[in-house]
């Protein structure tokens, strides 16, 4: 009888938890175009839920819409509901402007994809912190103050909580600002968090850690996680259901274990495949084209970045450099761009010392595709620009030659060509062929990704036009940053 009791106790929470967020027929659209139609979605309390797709399929668009910030040129219609104390009992699409300013962050927390744009630089993590709090509570600092403490906490940030609040974003690592992000999106207990690609632009432990807090908060908080990511390695070890979108059509859904590993769709199975593997290439010896010999930079606070860095690279060799945050590698990335200068060692390319000045003859694709393109160019623009400068006397049609080119080798929409916005995957296809054209007939490339720009298979495909293009000996050698 004394086990029985402690069986149903266990198992009772199970039966009990309920649904948080209901979505029965939801159609989001633009004009006559169909961006997303979702029959169903379901998510209970203390659930983990993970929306998986590449760029494009409707993702980001589902966060939105729980959150209220769907653009006002799209229209959705379906019923979505929120089940939470507090709220409107009532479907999204009655919900009135009052409604969801009452229930962002108290009700309703989102983590955005990158901690920097989201974090304002001109304050410090706590003044932003403390902002968040006001919002919804009244002033109590005493309460404040001993709440920001807890949820800095919950998010690994104990040790360092006053060194955190009293910084402003640059001055902390990437994983310490996702996890303000994380801490100001809980800061009220939201019975639903949102989170879009929230570990896109950190290391792998990082990665890991700031996942595990995230969970953690949500198992504590006994809410819902919507958790968007192209991390299929990770999804596995934390995420009890998962979604898959395809082109704006739901493809699968269900126990993280059934679509993933039981029974994978087609498609799934495609992501499954195009995740990265070990592959070792012989390449022949030839002569070193790029030669680091030594490299050492100290900033002026006395942080030693880099110290006796060493490194040959022959024509056709990809090198890949790994490390978590802060080991260095940004810093030898600029330093081969010119963008920071080196306090010791040397570089030199087929014998040559490196130039002190941009352009180097190193191109570099940035971990940010969004920032790196100008939001009031399109992509044509964006590429033309960068040719007009690099190569002056070329004419109007070789330069559009040239730039046509670039585009289809990435296999680049033509219908995004005239767009000044698109995914991340095609922005980050955009970045890639910005390097290229303004590389021309130079030799040396720098590829840097963030996993933010491609999905698995787009990941796939990037790295085959560099791979490709890399053989070719168009481009002598390749540098890749992760």
């Amino acid at each position: 009888m004394a086990f029985f009791y402690v069986y149903v106790q266990t198992l009772l929470p199970l039966f009990l938890l309920s649904n948080l967020i209901q979505i029965k027929n939801l159609v989001i659209s633009s004009g006559e175009k169909t961006l997303l139609q979702l029959p169903s979605f379901e998510a209970e309390e203390s659930e983990v839920h993970a929306v998986i797709g590449e760029s494009g399929s409707g993702k980001s668009l589902l966060l939105k819409m729980l959150i209220g910030l769907l653009p006002k040129n799209l229209s959705a219609t379906g019923a979505i509901n929120l089940h939470i104390n507090g709220v409107p009992d009532l479907p999204l699409s009655d919900w009135t402007y009052k409604n969801w300013l009452a229930a962002r962050g108290k009700y309703v927390g989102m983590v955005f994809q990158e901690p920097l744009s989201a974090l304002n630089p001109q304050m410090t993590c706590g003044a932003q912190l403390r902002e968040a709090w006001n919002i919804h509570a009244p002033v109590n600092r005493k309460n404040q103050d001993s709440e920001l403490l807890e949820r800095l906490a919950d998010v690994g940030l104990a040790d360092d909580a006053l060194r955190v609040l009293n910084s402003y974003p640059h001055q902390l690592s990437g994983g310490q600002r996702q996890r303000v992000v994380i801490a100001m999106a809980t800061l009220h207990k939201p019975r639903i968090i949102l989170a879009d690609e929230p570990t896109t632009a950190l290391d792998f432990f990082s990665r890991k850690q700031v996942l595990t807090d995230l969970v953690h908060v949500v198992r504590k908080l006994n809410a819902t996680l919507i958790w968007v990511t192209h991390e299929l390695d990770v999804v596995a070890d934390f995420a009890d259901r998962v979604t898959v979108l395809r082109r704006g059509e739901l493809i699968q859904s269900g126990l993280v274990n059934e679509v993933l590993n039981e029974r994978p769709s087609e498609y799934v199975q495609a992501l499954l495949n195009a995740l990265p593997q070990r592959k070792v290439i012989q390449t022949n010896p030839e002569n070193v084209v790029l030669e680091v010999k030594a490299l050492g930079k100290k900033y002026g606070n006395g942080m030693q970045a880099l110290n006796d860095f060493n490194m040959e690279l022959k024509p056709g060799e990809t090198l890949a450099v790994i490390g978590t945050s802060g080991s260095g590698k940004s810093t030898l990335a600029k330093i081969l761009v010119a963008l920071e200068t080196a306090s010791s060692g040397t570089i030199t390319i087929n014998g040559v010392p490196l130039r002190q000045q941009a352009p180097t003859g190193i191109q570099m694709v940035f971990q940010d595709p969004f920032s790196s393109l100008n939001r009031r160019h399109t992509a044509w623009q964006s590429m033309m620009e960068v040719r007009k400068v690099c190569f002056p006397k070329e004419s109007e049609s070789e330069r559009s030659a040239e730039v046509e080119a670039g585009l289809n080798e990435v296999a680049f929409r033509t219908g995004f060509m005239a767009k000044k916005t698109y995914t991340n995957e095609w922005r980050s296809a955009s970045t890639l062929v910005y390097s290229q054209v303004a590389c021309g007939q130079s030799e040396y490339f720098d590829f840097r990704r963030s996993r933010c720009g491609f999905g698995p298979t787009g990941a796939t495909t990037g790295f085959d036009i560099v791979a490709e293009n890399t053989n070719r000996k168009t481009i002598n050698f390749c540098v890749y940053h992760t």
